[in-house]
This record gives structure tokens, C-alpha cells and sequence, in this order.
């Protein structure tokens, strides 16, 4: 399954007003944002000059950066990130997609499910910016575009329709038209309708949102030690489901690894599954070869 992401939300978004809530977007409404203002459908406030703060320290945010300094609606651009650019081709090191990916996952699968959360976050880090992208920032900045590292927003303040910024640099707050944030996301099992009721149906440990599956990616059942304390025994027919329930993709990150959302990491997890439905369908036909097997006799019972 591909990422539902739900979009971070910053401490100072909470207090702000909310009639400037419409000036702060995220980066999937972005796009439909500018689609509106192509089509001029918006008022005759939001067609004029943006003054534009980006919050992120990612690909997206540098590329909205870059959008953002080349339109004709925008005469300043200002991008804000917490640490330092990370120049990275891939958001994992280059050590995942190369003759040492196989050691990596073995040591990654002698980690108990605590632990594999753990370096499953340190193995992604925070937010990179290929190389080239870095460059084309640094051609752009001096013009409309200026670049700000190891600084974060601390507050933010509606003033006569206006975005009043403060920065934890000290330095004096700045007035700008809208907010844009490319901060990240959270990724939940529960954030995907089918599962969350799915997981009412068929109960499945979760660590941090990821769901504690089998080797095959398939619905693994919780531990022994909560199925005794509910003193339920699950029904033939939701063994059989969990069988043949996989998950791959983002979700799957606690069996397949770092690299569950790459492409690497998408084949790795069709291999496990279409080897469990393989397996699957060749003991189904045994089995049903077996009981036709039990029935054909010339006994009287039979």
C-alpha cells in the first residue's frame, strides 16, 4: 500500500487565528492552491504579490522554493530549515541500494520490534536535498530567494492581515503573505480507513504505527500473552484471513526494512508475497487433493 501521510502540525499553528489558517497551506494543497489561481478564481486579495515563507529541510521544500522564486505572483521567497541541508541523492545512505544492503537487513532482523522502530528512524533521518537541487538554490539565492539554516519558527501572529514571523535566532520578526510547510509527515496505520477497521476484525500488535506483520508480509496475530488475557480463541475462518492478508509498502517497514517505501524495498516485499500466495495455492490444491483422495473408495460407508 502507498503512504496517507497526514501532515505534521507545528506547536505555533495550534494558537494561531484562525482566519489566517487560510494563509498557512501544506504541501499537498499547494498545487490545488495554484490551480485555483491559474483559473483566477480566487479574490482580488490573493491574486496580488506574495511575500512567501517555506518551512521544510526536504526535496519538497526546496522544490517549491524554486517554484515559488520563478513565478511572476511572487517577489520574495524565503526558505527556513532546523538544521543544516543534508545532501543525499535518496532519502536512505547509499549503503541500502548497494552490495551491503544484505548485511544491513540482517542485522536490521536481529532487532526486536523496539528497536527496529529506532533504526528505522535513524536510518531515514530527517528531510534531503539531492546535490543538484542544492545548486540551483544557490543560483537562485541573493536574487528573490534567500536561504536560512538552524533556524525554526516560534510564533506566528495574525497583524493587519499579514503573517507577523518570529524566529528563535533573535533576530526582528518579518511580515510575509502565506506560510508554506513541507515539514514531513506521520504515517499510521490508522490513518487508513480499511486497516483501522480491518484491526478491529482481526487484531494486530502496532508499534508506532507499524503494524507487527509474519516474515510474509502477511496479518501476523498478536502475542500469546494478549490472546490468554482476552481469553478469546479466534474462529477457523479469521485464521485463514490472516493468511491471506499482506502488506507491503511504507507499512511494512518493521519486516522489510528502511527502504520499505523505495523502489528496492517495493520488490523485495512482491517477492515475499508472491512466494506466500505460491505457497498458498499449491496447499490448497493438496488439500483438496487429499480429501478427494479420502473419498474415493469402494467401501459402503463411502
Amino acid at each position: 500500500m502507498g503512504p496517507i501521510f497526514r501532515a505534521s502540525q507545528p506547536r505555533w499553528l495550534h494558537d494561531l487565528a484562525p482566519q489566517a489558517s487560510e494563509r498557512v497551506l501544506h504541501a499537498h494543497q499547494i498545487c490545488p492552491y495554484l490551480k485555483q489561481r491559474s483559473k483566477g478564481k480566487n479574490n482580488t486579495d490573493d491574486v496580488s504579490k506574495k511575500k512567501i515563507l517555506i518551512v521544510g529541510g526536504g526535496l519538497t521544500s526546496a522544490q517549491l522554493a524554486l517554484l515559488a522564486t520563478e513565478s511572476n505572483w511572487c517577489t520574495e521567497v524565503t526558505l527556513i530549515q532546523r538544521s543544516k541541508m543534508n545532501p543525499r541523492h535518496f532519502d536512505i545512505g547509499n549503503e541500502w541500494m548497494g552490495p551491503k544492503r544484505g548485511k544491513l537487513l540482517e542485522d536490521f532482523w536481529c532487532l526486536d520490534v523496539y528497536e527496529r522502530v529506532k533504526k528505522l528512524k535513524e536510518t531515514r533521518g530527517g528531510g534531503t536535498i539531492p546535490p543538484e537541487v542544492i545548486l540551483e538554490l544557490a543560483a537562485k539565492q541573493g536574487k528573490k530567494l534567500e536561504v536560512r539554516e538552524e533556524v525554526e519558527v516560534t510564533n506566528v501572529q495574525l497583524v493587519d492581515g499579514r503573517l507577523q514571523v518570529f524566529l528563535d535566532d533573535a533576530t526582528e520578526p518579518n511580515f510575509y503573505d502565506m506560510i508554506w510547510l513541507a515539514i514531513g509527515a506521520q504515517n499510521h496505520i490508522d490513518h487508513y480507513s480499511a486497516l483501522s477497521h480491518l484491526r478491529q476484525v482481526l487484531p494486530v500488535d502496532v508499534v508506532n504505527g507499524f503494524p507487527v506483520l509474519n516474515t510474509d508480509l502477511s496479518w501476523r496475530a498478536p502475542t500469546v500473552e494478549e490472546v490468554e488475557e482476552s481469553g478469546i480463541d479466534e474462529p477457523t475462518w479469521k485464521q485463514v484471513a490472516r493468511k491471506r492478508i499482506w502488506l507491503t509498502g511504507a507499512l511494512a517497514a518493521l519486516q522489510l526494512g528502511p527502504d520499505a517505501l523505495n523502489l528496492v524495498g517495493a520488490r523485495h516485499g512482491s517477492v515475499r508475497i508472491a512466494r506466500a500466495i505460491r505457497q498458498d495455492i499449491a496447499q490448497t490444491k493438496a488439500a483438496a487433493s487429499l480429501k478427494e483422495d479420502e473419498h474415493d473408495c469402494d467401501c459402503f460407508h463411502c
